[in-house]
């Protein structure tokens, strides 16, 4: 049998072939987001019900939930659907939202497969500011963007009727916000206003629903365990 040099047209076309397969699939890869994180993130504002959500969400508890957590909580959560039968588990952490703490967000986020804000329906408009500060960092986190990472939006308390804010009212609080610091960093221009993509398109009034992570929203009471919706958010990841 003749042996084929590397000038043959037979083994330059098969390394043709090779380069181009290996072109493709990198050109997948970007398009694809690249590989999901290994953690679901709970962020948001100090007394929004963060850690009362996790240890709910963790062992079905609220050990020690009422209280500001000032370090961040990891646990493994079993996913269980809506006939309570466990169809995975996922890790959670639940990162504190005391304004000294907060900086720790960005580092987290590289490793987001999903991220929970936690919002305080009651308390929502003395907050709004820096439960949009939060949100703006997650959706134009470089990570997050390229990966369309999955956020929902968990008004919290929802079993205060009388005092919480409905998830509409939630959303609409949070888009105006948005869209405000949003026209804030573009006027800003230079880095301030490159990673404003990932919010939509500047011409055009912020709405959650068109951005490009998607975006739930839901309202729960982690007090009373009232957390289905983040269960079965939770099970679209596994």
């Amino acid at each position: 049998m003749a042996e084929l040099s590397l000038n043959s047209p037979e083994v330059q076309i098969a390394l043709l072939v090779v380069a181009a397969t290996l072109v493709l699939l990198v050109i997948l890869k970007l398009f694809s987001g690249g590989k999901r994180g290994s953690a679901v993130l709970l962020v948001g504002p100090c007394n929004g019900g963060k850690t009362t959500l996790f240890y709910r969400l963790k062992d079905g508890s609220t050990e020690l939930g009422t209280v500001a957590s000032m370090q961040e909580n990891e646990g493994i959560v079993q996913v269980r659907n809506d006939k309570d039968r466990v169809v995975g588990s996922v890790r959670v952490m639940d990162l504190p939202g005391h304004p000294r703490l907060r900086s720790k967000l960005e580092q987290y986020l590289k490793d987001a497969s999903a991220v929970v804000l936690v919002l305080d329906s009651v308390d929502l408009t003395p907050n709004k500011t820096e439960a949009a500060e939060d949100l703006f960092e997650v959706l134009t986190h470089t990570t997050v963007a390229r990966r369309r990472t999955p956020v929902l939006l968990a008004c919290n308390k929802a079993d205060l009727e009388t005092q919480a804010h409905s998830v509409d009212f939630c959303r609409r609080t949070i888009e105006k916000q948005l869209d405000t610091m949003r026209k804030t960093r573009l006027a800003l221009g230079g880095e301030a206003g490159r990673s404003l993509a990932a919010l939509g398109k500047p011409d055009k009034p912020l709405q959650l629903a068109a951005l490009r992570s998607p975006i739930a929203v839901c309202e729960i009471s982690a007090e009373k365990g009232e957390v289905a919706e983040v269960m079965r958010f939770l099970a679209k990841l596994v």
